[in-house]
């Protein structure tokens, strides 16, 4: 014969989660749910995963009247120098019509980014050096300090 308890008695003896415990546990299950879902659902948006970290040396370089933001860029040896110019003023900009430049004569580079706009240059592998790069379209030109930058590769 059983050991005499109803089942009512079984019941009484199990662990009882209060009301708010298991809101608790369901939200929590809900939040992982979605979260999960919303990282699936925004995997075309995510931009790849780099097949090697050294295969490229991806940069953005804000470009305005102010200048080069940042002035000073850094790549490597045998990686491929690959730089997004994002062009902030408009074309309403006094001096050169909102158009920018980025010239490196050392690599006979000459990149013109319209107003408000952006372009996407693969220098490729560049030899080590400093080069100094500069837009002469606006802004006092090349003579404008603000307006200059370097682009030093090393190895």
């Amino acid at each position: 014969m059983s050991k005499g308890r109803t089942s009512t008695q079984r019941h009484r003896n199990r662990p009882q989660f209060s009301r708010r415990s298991r809101a608790l546990w369901f939200g929590l299950a809900a939040v992982v749910v979605l979260g999960g879902a919303v990282f699936l659902a925004s995997a075309p948006f995510r931009p790849p995963a780099a097949t090697s970290p050294a295969a490229s040396a991806s940069q953005q370089v804000l470009v305005s009247m102010a200048g080069f933001e940042p002035s000073r860029l850094r790549a490597r040896v045998n990686q491929d120098v690959v730089l997004t110019f994002v062009n902030a003023d408009s074309q309403f900009h006094v001096d050169g019509g909102g158009w920018h430049q980025f010239r490196i004569e050392a690599l006979n580079l000459d990149v013109r980014v319209a107003p408000r706009s952006q372009k996407t240059v693969n220098l490729g592998p560049v030899p080590a050096g400093k080069y100094e790069f500069y837009c002469d379209i606006c802004c006092g030109g090349k003579e404008n300090p603000s307006m200059r930058g370097v682009l030093e590769v090393t190895g």
